[in-house]
């Protein structure tokens, strides 16, 4: 292990801290930036790379860095099975990548995109009928899932279950003695054994027949690779929807601008993603002794490779504590956010949540929007996740001015 010393002037941190606001996190993380590398004796010690290029390095180097030995810290359930590919490097990484890249290519995601449009328009309404209410509960909860349930062919009934286990497990985040007694995990295993039992034709009687290397692919990585479906197409969503609509909250004349310019749409998407990022953090573990910015990493070193801070480096980004569309006028490389990672374990469902994020915000557009109630953001599930644990919002119908 290596000095564990931290350097000169860095904050202490933890990433589970409850931030009383915003401010005080990226307060935080730009002090953290100002380090060589960030240091925190939390959780058993862990180092920060917080600045865009030594965590795009990083990322390149997953040799170095790995995901093999987990992403979270500190780690609920040390004994459990690692999640596929997210907490896997190549060679093992690679062919559970495969599954992910098959079932969530752009065809597929092309062919999903009137589905999608349709469901997130019929949420919205939903909410707006009533005037308005929990944005979180109302659709960010039940829009991702219920994309993911139609993807992997899951009936009315097992998404009802999928939808309120969901709920039940968001809910309970931060209060374990909340937690549902079924786990995704078996829900998702018992509707393999029903294909198993009883084929039929969709994704999950398909899966069955996959194979590595002309092998049959383990019932435990099958279902690992499942609830990684299920948990990179819903709380990443999810929390990106919810900062999404927050910022359409805090900010009318950008309701109005997107209005005016539909095509901005797609802006105001990868802007959220950066500017709030769903994703805070993950870890990597050092496997072998490596020098950053002068300082000496050893091989069992954690290393939480911190994307929301990255995200608002103003060495990558002009003005980055700004919500800017127009840096993407005269800034080619300012789509290249880490909101979904780097590397080969960038988010292989980036071009899905992308299309969930613009049907959400084009169905929110279609009313006026306007905050509720007091709003608090922090990281929730192991403190890597950043989203509103509830968004109180009134919804009333946009008034259309003639030209």
């Amino acid at each position: 292990m290596s000095d564990t010393t931290a350097p000169t002037g860095c904050p202490h941190f933890d990433h589970h801290r409850a931030y009383p606001d915003e401010a005080s996190r990226y307060a935080d993380y730009d002090a953290l930036r100002a380090c060589p590398v960030g240091r925190s004796d939390a959780h058993g010690g862990f180092w920060v790379l917080a600045r865009h290029d030594d965590i795009v390095e990083a990322e390149s180097d997953w040799a170095t860095y790995a995901a093999g030995r987990g992403v979270l810290l500190p780690d609920e359930d040390p004994g459990r099975p690692r999640q596929v590919a997210l907490e896997q490097d190549p060679p093992e990484h690679t062919p559970y990548r495969r599954l992910y890249a098959e079932l969530l290519s752009r065809a597929r995601v092309r062919e999903l995109e009137p589905f999608i449009r349709d469901l997130a328009r019929r949420r919205v309404d939903e909410l707006a009928a009533d005037g308005g209410g929990d944005f979180v509960a109302r659709v960010a909860v039940p829009v991702p899932i219920e994309v993911v349930a139609h993807v992997l062919g899951l009936d009315a009934e097992v998404t009802t279950r999928l939808r309120t286990l969901s709920e039940q497990t968001w809910a309970a985040v931060g209060r374990p003695e909340a937690a549902p007694t079924t786990t995704l995990g078996r829900l998702l295993g018992e509707q393999l054994e029903d294909r198993r039992l009883r084929p039929r034709d969709d994704y999950l009687t398909s899966l069955l027949g996959a194979t590595f290397d002309g092998e049959p692919v383990p019932r435990r990585g099958l279902a690992s690779f499942l609830v990684g479906v299920v948990i990179a197409g819903h709380d990443t969503t999810l929390s990106a929807a919810s900062n999404l609509a927050y910022q359409f909250g805090l900010d009318p004349s950008l309701q109005d601008r997107l209005v005016a310019e539909p095509a901005l749409v797609g802006r105001a998407v990868d802007e959220s993603l950066r500017h709030r990022s769903p994703v805070q953090n993950f870890f990597r573990t050092v496997t072998r002794p490596v020098t950053r910015n002068g300082v000496d990493l050893q091989p069992g070193d954690r290393v939480m490779l911190l994307f929301g801070a990255a995200n608002r480096d103003p060495d990558r980004y002009s003005d980055p504590d700004r919500f800017d569309l127009d840096r993407y006028d005269d800034d080619r490389d300012a789509k290249g956010h880490l909101a979904f990672g780097y590397g080969v374990h960038r988010c292989v469902g980036a071009q899905l949540a992308e299309v969930e994020l613009r049907a959400v915000a084009e169905a929110l557009l279609r009313y006026e929007l306007t905050l509720d109630g007091p709003v608090s953001f922090r990281p929730t599930a192991h403190g890597a996740f950043l989203a509103a644990e509830s968004l109180p919002v009134r919804l009333r119908p946009r008034r259309l001015v003639a030209g």
